[in-house]
C-alpha cells in the first residue's frame, strides 16, 4: 500500500536535488570542472540525457605529461611535413625538368624554323630576281614560255611556304611563352620547398611505429593541393604540346622540287635559245652568200643594160646604133620596108629595167631578212646568256644555307 507524502514538496525536492546532484558527480570525470552554467542548469529527470550529452563535449583536462606528448605531436607533424615538402620537391623537380626538355625541342625546332624561314625568303628574292634577270631580255625574246609558268608556280609555293612558317612560328613562340610562364611558376613553388627543407632539421627523430599522424599532417598536406595542381597542369601542357605537332611543317621536299624545275626550265630554255641561234647563223650564213651571188648577178646586169642603152650623144664615137647606115638607107627606100630594130631594142630596153628593178627589191627583202636574221640571232644570244645567268644566280643562291638573308 503506498503511503501518501505527509512533507511539503520544495522540501521533498530538495532532497532529491542532492541526489542527483551526488549521482552527476560520481559520472563525471576527474579532469571535468563544474561551470557555473551547469551550476545554474536545473536538474530535472526530463534532461538528464541532454545534460550528459553537454558533458561529453566538456574539455578534457590535460594529462601531466602533455608537454611531452604536444612535442612528439608536433615533431611528428615537421616530420611528416617535411616528407611531403620532399614529395612535392621531388615531383616538381620532375616537372621542371620535363618543361626544360619540352622547352629545348621547341627552341631547337624554332631555330630550325627561322633557317628555313630565312631561306624561303631568300628563296622569294631569288624568284624575284630572276623574273627582273629575265625582264631585260631582248623584246623579240619576251614570249610566255614554261619558265614563267614555272616561276609562277614557284612563288605561289613559297608564299605559301611562308605564310605556314610565320604561323609556326607564332605557335612555337605562343607555346614557349605558356612553357616559360609555367617553369617559372614551378620554380616558385620548387625554392619555396627547397627553403622549407632549409629550415626544418633533417636529422629529426624517426617517426615511433604504430603513432597516428594522418589526422596531424592534413591540413598541412591540404597546402601541396595548388602545388599538385600546377603540376598538374604543367605536365598535361607538356603532353598536349606534343601531340599537337603538325605533321607537314617544313615541306622541305616540295620547296626543293620546286626550285629545280624552275633552274631545269632555264637550263633547257638557254639550250634551246642556243640551238635556235645556230640554225639562225647558218641561214644568215646561206642568205648572206645568196645576197652576195645576187647581187653581182644585179651589177652584171646593170653593167649589160647601161651598154645597151648607149652613149648619151650621137656625137660620141663609141655609139652602136646607127640607123642610118648604108644598108638601112637603101632598104627604106622601098616603101613598107621599115626595119622594126629601134622598136625592138626599146623594148627589150624596157624589160631589162623592169628586171633591174624586180632584182633590186629581192636584192632589198634579202637584206631585211639578212638584218631580221642578225638581230634574232644577237636576241638569242642575249636571251641565252640571261637565261644561264639566271641558272647561275639560282645555284649560287642553293648553296651557302648558313648564310641569313638581311632584309
Amino acid at each position: 500500500m503506498a503511503v501518501s507524502p505527509i512533507g511539503s514538496a520544495s522540501w521533498r525536492e530538495a532532497s532529491y536535488r542532492t541526489i542527483r546532484l551526488a549521482h552527476e558527480l560520481r559520472l563525471r570525470p576527474l579532469s571535468t570542472a563544474l561551470t557555473a552554467t551547469t551550476r545554474q542548469r536545473p536538474m530535472t529527470i526530463q534532461n538528464e540525457n541532454v545534460h550528459a550529452e553537454s558533458l561529453s563535449h566538456e574539455h578534457v583536462q590535460p594529462t601531466p605529461f602533455h608537454r611531452d606528448l604536444i612535442s612528439e605531436t608536433c615533431n611528428a607533424l615537421a616530420r611528416g611535413y617535411m616528407r611531403d615538402t620532399r614529395h612535392s620537391l621531388s615531383f616538381l623537380r620532375q616537372a621542371i625538368g620535363e618543361t626544360n626538355r619540352r622547352i629545348q625541342r621547341l627552341q631547337r625546332e624554332r631555330d630550325i624554323l627561322e633557317r628555313s624561314h630565312a631561306n624561303t625568303r631568300r628563296d622569294i628574292l631569288t624568284s624575284q630576281e630572276t623574273v627582273q634577270l629575265r625582264g631585260k631580255r631582248p623584246k623579240s625574246e619576251r614570249y610566255p614560255d614554261k619558265v614563267d609558268a614555272l616561276l609562277r608556280d614557284e612563288k605561289n609555293g613559297l608564299v605559301d611556304l611562308k605564310r605556314h612558317s610565320e604561323r609556326q612560328l607564332q605557335e612555337i613562340s605562343r607555346q614557349l611563352q605558356v612553357l616559360h610562364s609555367q617553369r617559372q611558376t614551378l620554380s616558385q613553388f620548387c625554392n619555396e620547398r627547397s627553403r622549407v627543407l632549409e629550415f626544418l632539421s633533417e636529422t629529426a627523430r624517426s617517426q615511433p611505429l604504430g603513432q597516428e599522424t594522418a589526422g596531424n599532417s592534413k591540413p598541412l598536406r591540404q597546402e601541396n593541393t595548388e602545388c599538385q595542381a600546377v603540376i598538374d597542369d604543367a605536365l598535361v601542357t607538356c603532353e598536349k604540346f606534343r601531340n599537337t605537332q603538325p605533321p607537314n611543317w617544313q615541306k622541305p621536299g616540295e620547296r626543293r622540287e620546286l626550285k629545280e624545275n624552275v633552274t631545269e626550265g632555264l637550263r633547257k630554255k638557254a639550250e634551246e635559245s642556243a640551238q635556235i641561234r645556230d640554225e639562225v647563223t647558218l641561214a644568215l650564213g646561206e642568205t648572206r652568200n645568196f645576197i652576195q651571188r645576187q647581187q653581182k648577178l644585179y651589177d652584171e646586169t646593170e653593167t649589160n643594160y647601161l651598154l645597151q642603152l648607149g652613149p648619151v650623144s650621137s656625137l660620141d664615137i663609141s655609139v652602136r646604133e646607127r640607123l642610118d647606115r648604108p644598108l638601112v638607107k637603101i632598104l627604106q627606100r622601098h616603101p613598107g620596108t621599115q626595119l622594126p630594130e629601134s622598136t625592138l631594142i626599146s623594148q627589150a630596153s624596157a624589160s631589162l629595167q623592169r628586171s633591174l628593178e624586180s632584182a633590186r627589191e629581192s636584192v632589198g627583202l634579202l637584206q631585211l631578212s639578212r638584218l631580221r636574221l642578225q638581230d634574232d640571232a644577237e636576241s638569242k644570244k642575249w636571251g641565252e646568256r640571261i637565261d644561264q645567268a639566271a641558272m647561275r644566280l639560282r645555284q649560287r643562291s642553293a648553296q651557302g644555307r648558313r648564310e641569313r638573308l638581311h632584309l
